[in-house]
């Protein structure tokens, strides 16, 4: 295994036939499309990349992407740290039928003459394993506890009232006070 400086670009099936291992960061600075919709571009992005042949003599790229991502927390419109991991099991293509043709736990890593890049194929990862909306845990976001001023208690007894209300008051009620006075 090869820890610390990681390819800019690779032949997968050279490093596949080798069975090379690969671990490292990258500054997350690089990852250009990843970091428009950020906060803030500081922190760096942990790699982990094994390439093998598969049994029918096929390149498989396997590995996780992680990093630390600066958001804006969509509840209270500050920054988050939200924890972003990509697992990575790529199967080399030539050709988009072999990409439809793949098993279905691969996802196809195109392959021709030219060697591929590899912060372009892992921020196309990061861009897929980020959350729809990101928001601090409930626990740690200042806008939960902004929107009230009174206890947990207090919440809980007015529930019960208006709950208690609710069964009391019938709205049918005064149909039944009709009749009665309808009978006299």
């Amino acid at each position: 295994m090869i820890i610390g400086q990681l390819p800019k670009v690779f032949d997968p099936r050279k490093l596949a036939r080798q069975g090379k291992q690969f671990e490292g960061s990258l500054a997350l600075e690089q990852f250009g499309q990843l970091v428009d919709s950020l906060a803030d571009d500081k922190g760096e992005v942990k790699v982990s990349l094994h390439f093998y042949m598969s049994e029918d003599h096929r390149v498989i790229l396997e590995g996780t992407v992680s990093a630390t991502l600066k958001m804006i927390c969509q509840r209270c419109l500050d920054v988050a740290d939200i924890q972003v991991t990509a697992d990575l099991r790529l199967m080399g293509v030539l050709t988009d039928e072999q990409a439809r043709a793949l098993p279905e736990d691969f996802d196809p890593m195109m392959m021709g003459e030219e060697p591929v890049e590899l912060v372009p194929l892992l921020e196309e990862e990061l861009l897929l394993a980020l959350p729809i909306v990101a928001y601090h845990p409930p626990e740690d976001c200042p806008a939960q506890t902004s929107f009230t001023t009174e206890s947990e208690e207090e919440a809980r007894a007015f529930a019960e009232q208006v709950e208690e209300e609710q069964k009391s008051s019938n709205p049918f009620s005064v149909l039944a006070k009709l009749k009665t006075d309808t009978t006299n």
